[in-house]
């Protein structure tokens, strides 16, 4: 009699798994962004500046920032990895209905911004559009720093080692290697191997979170499949901000919370409205 390895097991498996008939709707053939521009910036009550900001290494950043009379705090904005000021409609809609000044820029390299990207550089980015937001609220206003995903690394660095009020954590990332290991069925990881750059390797949430006591805000999608909404409870359940809480929108993926009426509640709550 043949017996049934565990290689014939996988080989089944993916004969079995090539009969799966997946559903293309028309709508999935379009990845539509509305953009945005200074000049067709229309809202009452709030006054967009077009900015530069230079970097302690030579670089200036492109950026813009949302002024508004009845402002409570500042919000510095990371994006993730594929965030450009322009494509930023819905998350500028959602704060537009929060007193909050907002402060976004592009990374280096990205839109109209000088240099390349890299891990030391997207580092400096965000520490020079932390120290511009702090010194134009002259210290009359709280600070607070909002990251998307790969920018949920940013957020929490930010948090760590400067003085903010509290921070907000979007679809984010526990750590590189943990991430990289759940993107891959346990069944294929003997298949493949990720070799990560260390300048990646040791990008962590975890650890900063786990010692970082200050107001935060955690949101995730529950159809995220690119940082599923699992690594949003781990980095909840570390914390150790003694106001905390964990926001996840049902239906949501990974670049389209700001479109929710969960995350713009959310967004109220923690800034005390």
């Amino acid at each position: 009699m043949k017996r049934f390895t565990p290689l014939s097991a996988i080989t089944l498996l993916f004969l079995l798994s090539s009969c799966t008939t997946i559903q293309i709707s028309e709508s999935d053939a379009f990845d539509a962004h509305r953009t945005i521009f200074p000049k067709l910036f229309e809202r009452s009550g709030i006054e967009l500046h077009d900015i530069s900001i230079d970097t302690n290494d030579g670089e200036t950043l492109d950026a813009w920032f949302f002024e508004r009379e009845d402002a409570v705090a500042t919000v510095v904005y990371f994006g993730g990895n594929g965030f450009l000021m322009v494509k930023s409609r819905p998350l500028i809609e959602a704060y537009a209905t929060v007193p909050v000044n907002l402060l976004l820029f592009d990374y280096r390299g990205y839109g109209q911004s000088t240099g390349d990207p890299s891990v030391a550089g997207i580092q400096e980015d965000a520490l020079a559009a932390y120290q511009f937001a702090r010194n134009l609220s002259g210290g009359d206003k709280e600070i607070y720093v909002h990251g998307h995903s790969m920018g949920s690394f940013l957020s929490a660095k930010i948090t760590d080692e400067q003085q903010v009020d509290g921070y907000i954590l979007e679809s984010p990332i526990t750590d590189v290697h943990n991430w990289t290991r759940k993107m891959v069925p346990w069944i294929a990881r003997i298949f493949i191997r990720f070799d990560i750059d260390d300048a990646l390797k040791g990008q962590s949430n975890t650890d900063k979170v786990s010692r970082i006591d200050k107001p935060l805000l955690i949101m995730g999608g529950s159809n995220d499949e690119v940082t599923p909404f699992r690594m949003a409870e781990e980095l909840y359940d570390v914390s150790a901000s003694s106001e905390k809480k964990l926001v996840r929108i049902t239906g949501g993926s990974h670049n389209d919370l700001p479109k929710s009426v969960e995350y713009r509640r959310a967004l109220a709550e923690f800034f005390g409205q």
